[in-house]
């Protein structure tokens, strides 16, 4: 987004694949100066000493935003008031963590039917609101609407992220380099601090190794994929002289993979985020070694797939609340990921602690001459799809047959029943799709009314059949 050239006049960056650009909310004057007055080295200390509180304290400060959230929802958010009523439930009746762990859960499908009108705020007005959607890791996608004051903190928490990553290191003057779909809503915090520089993922990395000489981040923010493939093309000195700090997201990758990843980077930490754009921020691997849960974004509880009960020990479902979004509330939500929570071990940050996650996995693509298209590019591809002609796809599936051969599956008739609107929306993929593979493809096109069941956890949207 952002590259600092003075604190008084700091020039947006943003790298495109193409100059045809996407669409996008733009935040306005009133927004960035409710973030310039929120954001203060007053501000920031608070929020820095949130993973050192005493575990109690942090609990106590959950049930309470909890408290405040399912009021909201029972009075102002249709789909949850009807959930709360069939079981009985009125928010006087929210004492302690035992009731709220027997409220009912809610999931994508129903918030995909509710919306907009049953599930999101009326308070606020749609055009004051910041529209997002769920990356579609599962092959489903929601439209979400998030509310300023969640734009502000997730903002600030993102500072606190790289600082908490970084050991501390992290300050107003280094630079974030983000190789995703599009850019974050803000590019700096004003005056040139703390600034991010936006990467397509659907420039090819050869091509973001040389960008990434050229701006100079210290911070490189991406999806395990995409790192994966940019590595063969960094050379030695942008390894040793610039990048810092790694931090992978959005897929799945091990410790171990990580590992190599930094040795072949020339010991630069390799870092995790568990993230989604339903619950934002989950948790963060730190320099101890540890998955902390960001307890002041998200509440999170490892349940039972079939009572949706909290488990002690062992591998469950994840059901998260988000702590920030008023705008669209979610509340014990199905994540659709597995995790296990680990044992607390010593360590500094009071945040809980994660084992293992499990989900998100998608397949790379190949193009002809053998060189790989990471998974992340692949998904980001069906999301700036989706993001470019202005529709929700409820459901997909994106499969490379052959180096040239593509299929495209979608669930959403509706659309679809449009003729001049469909071809436009599949020649638009397929130019997507010959950026990325340097033309030369053929893509078949399926409607269909649901897709068969899979005995996987989370079924896999982007596949390579060959």
């Amino acid at each position: 987004m952002s590259r600092e050239q003075s604190s008084q006049s700091p020039t947006i960056v943003e790298y495109w694949e193409t100059e045809r650009l996407p669409s996008m909310h733009k935040t306005s004057l009133e927004f960035r100066n409710a973030l310039a007055l929120s954001y203060n080295s007053e501000t920031l200390q608070r929020l820095f000493e949130e993973p050192f509180l005493p575990p109690e304290v942090i609990e106590r400060q959950q049930f309470e935003k909890i408290r405040e959230l399912v009021t909201l929802a029972y009075y102002k958010i249709p789909v949850y008031r009807k959930k709360y009523q069939e079981v009985g439930f009125e928010p006087r009746d929210l004492k302690d963590w035992g009731d709220y762990h027997f409220l009912p859960v809610i999931t994508k499908d129903e918030l995909i039917d509710a919306f907009p009108n049953l599930c999101v705020n009326p308070d606020y007005m749609i055009e004051d609101l910041f529209p997002t959607r769920s990356s579609g890791s599962s092959g489903k996608t929601l439209r979400i609407y998030v509310d300023p004051q969640a734009i502000i903190a997730d903002t600030l928490q993102g500072i606190r992220q790289f600082w908490l990553q970084s050991g501390g290191v992290y300050n107003k003057y280094q630079r974030v380099a983000h190789v995703y779909t599009v850019p974050w809503w803000v590019d700096s915090l004003g005056n040139g601090e703390y600034q991010s520089i936006f990467i397509s993922s659907l420039i090819k990395p050869e091509e973001i190794a040389k960008i990434l000489e050229e701006v100079s981040p210290d911070i490189l923010s991406l999806y395990p994929s995409n790192l994966q493939s940019l590595v063969p093309y960094l050379r030695e000195s942008v390894k040793r002289e610039l990048i810092k700090l790694v931090v992978t997201h959005s897929e799945m990758s091990s410790k171990e993979e990580r590992r190599i990843m930094s040795n072949q980077l020339g010991g630069i930490p390799v870092l995790d985020e568990y993230s989604s754009e339903e619950l934002t921020r989950i948790a963060l691997e730190c320099p101890c070694g540890h998955y902390h849960i960001c307890e002041d974004t998200v509440r999170i509880d490892v349940v039972d797939p079939k009572s949706f009960l909290p488990i002690q020990k062992g591998t469950g479902l994840v059901v998260g609340t988000n702590l920030l979004n008023r705008a669209m509330p979610f509340i014990k939500y199905i994540q659709g990921d597995y995790i296990t929570l680990d044992e607390p071990k010593e360590c500094y940050i009071t945040w809980r602690q994660i084992d293992k996650i499990e989900g998100r996995q998608n397949d790379a693509f190949l193009r002809q001459d053998g060189s790989i298209v990471p998974a992340g590019t692949m998904l980001d591809i069906t999301y700036r799809w989706m993001f470019d002609i202005g529709v929700n796809i409820q459901e997909f599936e994106l499969a490379q047959t052959s180096p040239v051969e593509f299929r495209i599956t979608v669930k959403e008739p509706t659309f679809f029943s449009d003729p001049e609107r469909r071809e436009h929306s599949f020649q638009h993929l397929k130019h997507l799709l010959e950026t990325v593979f340097s033309g030369g493809i053929n893509i078949t096109f399926n409607v269909v009314d649901s897709f068969p069941l899979t005995t996987q956890r989370k079924r896999r949207p982007i596949k390579r059949e060959f």
